[in-house]
């Protein structure tokens, strides 16, 4: 085990960098993975997943993150999902054994040689695995509900130096694993560089009306009527943000925009951007009304030029209102 030391200016500045990521990456499929986007989470799923979008025509939400499916690991579909996506930053695989490396290297170097600038990430579930793994790639620190966790095999010296990516595991987890890994020794070991991290864990909370806090998961959502699933799941994920926002771990590319709003307020005509009626592209401003409009959990917000319209688009896609009458403007008579 490390021992602490003192932190110096120059020290402390080293692992204020070490602990910014540059990605904080939420896998899951839309609407939560939408929202999760606005919020500027990187977005993704597992390689044998989708968004589940099938039902939105005319989606598009790009692939940040691209998992494998552990449980039922495929190197080469992998590769080809990879390349299909064309993520920011890919998962390879699990290396239960110094062997498994040389492949998960080969398809890493395979990938480097389109797409250099890729953080890809090996995940070493032994010791041996992580010291075999090469410096230039991203080392997978498992925290969550992975069947082996970095912690039961290593010390926090083995992953100092390395570039992590830390997967799984609530904040306050994730952040006491990101203090051990770069906190200042007596023997001058370098911090990690924590580049990223994920969890997906908010969702099953708000199943049963809970969000996540800093303090805990707070169940004030099980009584209140505004408060679905998806505006549950929301609202933890702008938690999670403040909360990494305050300890200077959440990427500086997106701490000063400015999010979404989370108390719901129903669109109006100054939120749709085209004056061309979505379902028959007449201008909604010629209409004796003027434009009804429509707000959908996928994130669409759409202006009709009538009531007909709106209806006819909407149950054609199999569109649902974000939060039901409140998500749809109806102009005056």
């Amino acid at each position: 085990m490390a021992l602490t030391a003192s932190t110096t200016s120059s020290a402390a500045s080293e692992i204020a960098a070490a602990r910014q990521a540059d990605h904080m990456a939420f896998l899951h499929r839309v609407p939560f993975a939408f929202d999760a986007f606005r919020l500027g989470f990187l977005t993704g799923f597992r390689e044998d997943c989708t968004y589940q979008q099938q039902q939105f025509n005319a989606f598009e939400l790009p692939v940040g993150m691209l998992d494998n499916d552990f449980r039922s690991p495929d190197l080469e579909r992998y590769v080809e999902r990879f390349f299909e996506h064309e993520p920011q930053v890919g998962v390879i695989g699990d290396a239960y054994e110094v062997e498994e490396v040389d492949q998960y290297v080969a398809a890493a170097r395979e990938i480097q040689g389109s797409y250099p600038e890729t953080d890809l990430v090996i995940v070493p579930k032994c010791r041996a695995a992580i010291r075999a793994i090469p410096d230039d790639l991203v080392v997978g620190y498992s925290r969550g509900y992975a069947d082996r966790l970095a912690h039961e095999f290593s010390e926090p010296s083995d992953w100092r130096g390395r570039r992590v990516h830390i997967l799984g595991g609530s904040p306050p987890k994730q952040l006491d694993v990101i203090k051990q890994l770069t906190r200042p020794t007596l023997t001058g070991d370098p911090p990690a560089d924590i580049v990223g991290l994920d969890w997906n864990g908010l969702h099953r909370g708000a199943q049963f009306g809970e969000f996540w806090t800093a303090s805990g998961w707070d169940d004030s959502g099980r009584d209140a009527e505004h408060m679905t699933i998806r505006k549950t799941v929301r609202c933890s994920l702008a938690k999670v943000r403040e909360f990494w926002q305050a300890r200077g771990v959440w990427p500086e590319s997106t701490t000063k925009e400015d999010g979404v709003e989370f108390e719901y307020r129903g669109p109006s005509p100054s939120d749709i951007e085209s004056a061309a009626c979505t379902e028959c592209d007449v201008n909604v401003w010629t209409t004796e009304q003027g434009p009804f409009v429509a707000e959908y959990d996928t994130g669409d917000i759409c202006g009709y030029c009538s009531y007909d319209c709106y209806f006819t688009h909407r149950h054609r896609n199999q569109l649902e209102e974000l939060v039901g009458e409140q998500s749809v403007y109806f102009p005056p008579a």
